[in-house]
């Protein structure tokens, strides 16, 4: 069982372009407030993806306030806007590194959906960023869960011993942003797959809606 002395209660991390903000994002930020010791889930908007990828619909600041919104008077959901406020590409390594030096002694969870653990050992820096912060990834249905060791060949077995002790419990919700946004633009309903006060956002936005030329 991790350590749970009061320096070394974890953080977990969930990063994201939030565009928009759904319940597959909820049920993985709830899931990771039962693992041991973790008390609050700090949620990261992405402000510029560093990666070669359509930019979001939602601009920065609505996608920013639909994380503000969601979390607001729910215990154990912090929005954290460590990377609106930095310029350049929104690098995992740069955020881990930066809320390491703002928690000396957490340890650092960063929570992944299960359709990319198969990609991480290939992030920016991955070696380090591996040895700064903990992935954990979500069962997902139809997604593999599990985070396989071939991943990071890189990691050492003392610290794969660290990782795989932690495991995030299995969510029910199957859905993505890029689902969300097909069914807006297709004009169907989405009210079981996005809370409501966020609903409320992106229907006053109407980022994802076809409009008419």
């Amino acid at each position: 069982m991790p350590d749970e002395t009061p320096a070394k209660l974890p953080v977990a991390l969930l990063g994201g372009v939030f565009d928009p903000l759904h319940l597959g994002h909820v049920e993985m930020a709830t899931a990771a407030l039962q693992l041991d010791g973790v008390e609050e889930v700090r949620w990261i908007p992405c402000k510029e993806l560093p990666h070669d990828k359509a930019p979001p619909l939602a601009p920065l600041q609505a996608r920013l306030e639909m994380v503000k919104e969601y979390c607001s008077n729910r215990p154990g959901f912090v929005c954290d806007e460590i990377e609106y406020h930095r310029d350049g590409p929104s690098w995992t390594i740069e955020t881990v590194r930066a809320l390491g030096a703002a928690h000396p002694g957490k340890e650092l969870l960063w929570l992944i959906g299960a359709d990319n653990a198969d990609q991480i050992g290939r992030w920016k820096d991955a070696e380090e960023l591996w040895h700064l912060a903990i992935p954990v990834v979500a069962h997902r249905p139809g997604a593999i869960g599990e985070l396989k060791r071939e991943e990071l060949p890189f990691i050492g077995d003392e610290r794969w011993q660290q990782i795989d002790r932690w495991h995030l419990p299995a969510v029910d919700v199957d859905i993505s942003s890029t689902r969300i946004r097909a069914l807006l633009s297709a004009g169907e309903a989405v009210d079981n797959w996005i809370p409501e006060s966020v609903l409320a956002m992106i229907e006053s936005g109407g980022w994802y809606y076809q409009r008419s030329s």
